[in-house]
């Protein structure tokens, strides 16, 4: 069973709205790109995953995925966590490409690539600390002393893993995602003695769940952009070229000519994600670059609530309302 399901990061909605929302030579933009490559990446890695887990018999396994937990004054966040009545996984997925090289001896690992060398913390020291944490954790909130295994998984199929003097420490703690069934499946065998309960289980599950704090990511504070460095307009859904014309009730899309009465809910989501969930019409108007009866009627439309009054008014903005309001509306 998925306990909590794998969604999009928060991180990679972000850095394409800063993307789309920064000029073509800006200096930041390079370092942006290649840090939304690298997110996309890890969570084209951790999806792979998703494949193979599907395999494991719902009622016997408990699934959660993307978990951030608080343990004393730090956060530690979890790939994938299995729940078992007799024992827990923590996963973590690399998917680095190239021949994998781990050094548990210097705690690193070396990725070789025809174009470079790159040296990463050992994901398997990495991994353990988080079995660490999370002991740690389950103890704070009165839950049994329970067996907590760890396994790094390589999902890309074009890396290789290099065998040196310590093959039988790699072996033991870092496998392929096609392998990861069975390795479950063995572990699942050496562990007899229920611990958990079924309604231990549930506990742990919900508590887990609860816990759960959204890493909270910034990227104009981050890269230290200034609000006015922001390209304004609706954008595009389609191509995000900037800005599209407002004609005959519908916004058009001088690039690649789309059309569509609500694009400007997705440059409002671009202004929460970037900006804040609360907006006025001023700010509306200089960020979807539109007159003020317009921003005041548009507002109207997608506000969940509003504070204050005449032109301190603002407006309390949701994604997912925003979301949901879109499919309501329907894509034309």
């Amino acid at each position: 069973m998925i306990a909590k399901p794998r969604k999009i990061p928060i991180h990679i909605d972000k850095l394409e709205a800063l993307l789309r929302r920064i000029p073509a030579h800006h200096p930041k933009k390079p370092q942006i790109e290649a840090d939304l490559a690298k997110r996309k990446a890890g969570y084209k890695g951790e999806s792979a995953l998703d494949y193979h887990l599907s395999f494991l018999p719902p009622k016997e396994y408990i699934i959660l995925h993307d978990l951030r937990l608080q343990s004393g004054d730090y956060f530690f966040q979890i790939d994938t966590l299995i729940l078992t009545p007799t024992y827990i996984l923590i996963i973590e997925v690399k998917h680095l490409y190239g021949t994998l090289s781990f050094e548990p001896e210097f705690q690193q690992l070396v990725r070789t690539t025809p174009e470079a060398e790159d040296t990463f913390p050992d994901p398997i020291i990495q991994v353990q600390k988080q079995a660490s944490q999370l002991r740690q954790f389950l103890k704070k909130h009165k839950l049994p002393d329970i067996p907590v295994e760890t396994l790094v998984v390589i999902t890309n199929s074009q890396s290789r893993i290099a065998l040196s003097d310590s093959t039988t420490y790699t072996r033991r703690h870092v496998i392929r995602d096609t392998v990861l069934v069975k390795r479950i499946e063995k572990l699942t065998s050496q562990y007899a003695t229920i611990i958990f309960d079924p309604k231990l289980l549930k506990k742990a599950t919900r508590i887990l769940n609860n816990s759960h704090v959204p890493s909270i990511f910034e990227p104009i504070h981050f890269y230290r952009i200034e609000l006015d460095q922001l390209l304004s307009g609706i954008h595009c859904p389609k191509c995000d070229a900037l800005p599209m014309q407002r004609l005959h009730g519908k916004w058009v899309c001088p690039s690649c000519y789309y059309q569509s009465k609500w694009a400007h809910i997705d440059s409002l989501v671009d202004y929460v994600l970037l900006v804040s969930d609360m907006i006025t019409n001023r700010e509306a108007c200089d960020f979807l670059n539109i007159n003020r009866p317009l921003a005041s009627r548009l507002l109207k439309i997608v506000e969940s609530s509003k504070i204050g009054s005449k032109k301190g008014t603002k407006y309390k903005l949701e994604v997912d309302n925003l979301i949901e309001l879109t499919k309501k509306k329907g894509i034309d």
